[in-house]
Order: structure tokens, then C-alpha cells, then sequence
């Protein structure tokens, strides 16, 4: 009888070494599931704790997971997961310092964004009144150069005929009635100046309150990078019976880092191409209709 029970525990322990050996992944399954489902070489997991400060129901995420392992079914052609609520493998999203720390980063990037945005806006509207104010400058340069020409020939024309005639003479009279004219158009001109100056001196104001700006603009750069350095930014981690996640940006962000981190829970490591989904950064892969990589479908076969 002992015997026998030796000989029994001994295959059970070879049955689940040859398992373990062949599919890496199921040495997170529960031993009782193994002993259950002992064909089935998908591995189980569920979704623990999520952390209402996310923003995200525990619904939400678990159908975040789902689309997430569909990532990995698509791109192998297989089953590589199934969610199980009584799974030992749990994912858990916990809210901490770093998810606050992301949040700021994000709230100063937009901030900066907009900053950033405002002062295009506002150098091209002066680039537009600085064309303006020139095409203004040219023309009342234009009118004055006229002005003084017109009133050099009036004062020659005034000159020869008060030796003609006396000041009750037609030619006389006429020369007075476009001399007045002459006034009335420097007076003219002399109001366009003026205009022109204000309008120049309300110019060089937003020109001074554009500099401000930009240097304003330049510091809070300067503190974002202080505050902020360039650093990796690691969402989740693997920790063989759970999955913790801490920071994401939005739902198309958690459902890579989802998938990634269940990457590991299949025996894989890291790869070097920044468009799959283990490189060790989440930022340059397509988020919304991602797909594996070459580069991910490698590290499995070869695990």
C-alpha cells in the first residue's frame, strides 16, 4: 500500500514537472486547477484589487484584461489565458505615489501645451500686425513725400502769380482753394501718424508682453524638467503569483501594460523593439489597434 502511494505521488510529481517543463506559464496555476483541467495548458488569472482612485470599475478592467490576452491569442494563433475568478495569479491595480507623480507630470504637460500653443497664436497675430504697421509706415511715407512735392509746386505756382496778379485774382484765388486742400491733407497725414505711432507703441507693448511670456514659457520648461526628469516610466510589475499595477494613462494604456505584464507570467523577458509589446517602455507602440510583433512572437517560441 505505501508502495503504491509512493509510486502514485511520484507520477503525480513527474506529471506536473513534465507540465511545468513544457508550458512555463502553468506553475502559476493552483494545483488543484491542474489536477482538474490537466490538458488545459492556458494560464488562469483574475482581477484583485482596483483601486477606486483610477477612475475604473473592477468590470471595466476585467474587460480591459480580456481584450488584453486577446493581444496574445490573435498574435499566436492559440490560447494562451482564460480568466478564472478563483485563479491564483492575481492582477491588482494599486493606486500610489507614482500614479500621483504621473498625473502632475500630465497636468504640466498640458499645461505647457496650451502655454506653448498661446504664444504661437500670439507671435503670429504680431507677425500679422507687423506687416500691417509696415504696409502703413510705406504708405504714410509715400503720402508725405507727395505732400511735400504738391506743396513745393504750390508755393512756386503762389510765388509767380502774386507778381501777377493781386490776391482778388482768379489764378490767385485758385491757388489758395488747393492750398487749404494741401492743409487739410497734412492735417490728415499728421492724424494717420499719430495713429500710426499709437498703434507702433501698442505694438512694441505686445511685444514686450510676448517676450515675458516666452521667458515665463522657458522657466516653467526648465522647473517641468527639474521636477520632472527623464526617466522610465515602469507601469507594472510581475511578482509570480500577482500582477501589481501602479500607473497608467487611459484604458488603451492599462490594456498593453496588461498584456505585457502577462507576457512575463509566460516565461518571457524584454526585447529590444520599441513598437512591441515587451519592450521594457510603453510609449511608442500603437496603443488602440495594437498587434504583436515579431520580436514578441519570438521571445515565446524560444522561451
Amino acid at each position: 500500500m505505501r508502495i503504491a502511494l509512493i509510486a502514485f505521488l511520484t507520477l503525480i510529481a513527474l506529471f506536473f514537472y513534465m507540465q511545468t517543463k513544457n508550458n512555463i506559464q502553468l506553475r502559476y496555476n493552483s494545483w488543484s486547477d491542474r489536477l482538474m483541467h490537466p490538458l488545459d495548458t492556458r494560464l488562469r488569472y483574475r482581477i484583485a484589487d482596483v483601486d477606486s482612485r483610477f477612475g475604473l470599475s473592477q468590470d471595466q478592467v476585467i474587460q480591459l484584461s480580456k481584450e488584453a490576452i486577446q493581444i496574445w491569442h490573435d498574435g499566436m494563433q492559440k490560447q494562451l489565458f482564460v480568466y478564472d475568478e478563483h485563479a491564483k495569479l492575481q492582477i491588482k491595480l494599486i493606486y500610489d505615489a507614482r500614479q500621483d507623480d504621473y498625473n502632475a507630470f500630465k497636468k504640466t504637460q498640458q499645461n505647457l501645451d496650451t502655454e506653448k500653443n498661446n504664444n504661437q497664436r500670439a507671435s503670429d497675430n504680431l507677425n500679422v500686425s507687423k506687416s500691417s504697421l509696415e504696409q502703413m509706415q510705406r504708405s504714410l511715407r509715400q503720402e508725405q513725400i507727395q505732400l511735400q512735392a504738391d506743396a513745393e509746386i504750390l508755393n512756386r505756382q503762389r510765388m509767380s502769380w502774386s507778381r501777377i496778379e493781386d490776391a482778388q485774382g482768379e489764378n490767385r484765388q485758385r491757388i489758395e482753394t488747393q492750398y487749404q486742400a494741401l492743409k487739410d491733407r497734412s492735417r490728415r497725414l499728421e492724424n494717420n501718424i499719430a495713429y500710426y505711432n499709437q498703434m507702433n507703441s501698442q505694438y512694441n507693448h505686445q511685444i514686450n508682453q510676448h517676450n515675458n511670456n516666452i521667458d515665463r514659457y522657458n522657466h516653467n520648461v526648465m522647473q517641468a524638467q527639474n521636477r520632472f526628469p527623464p526617466r522610465e516610466f515602469h507601469k507594472g510589475v510581475f511578482m509570480g503569483d500577482q500582477i501589481q499595477i501602479y500607473q497608467f494613462d487611459a484604458a488603451d494604456d492599462l490594456r498593453l501594460t496588461i498584456a505585457h505584464e502577462l507576457g512575463h507570467a509566460l516565461g518571457i523577458k524584454h526585447n529590444a523593439d520599441p513598437q512591441a509589446l515587451m519592450y521594457p517602455v510603453l510609449g511608442d507602440q500603437d496603443l488602440e489597434h495594437f498587434k504583436l510583433k515579431p520580436a514578441d512572437q519570438s521571445l515565446l517560441y524560444t522561451r
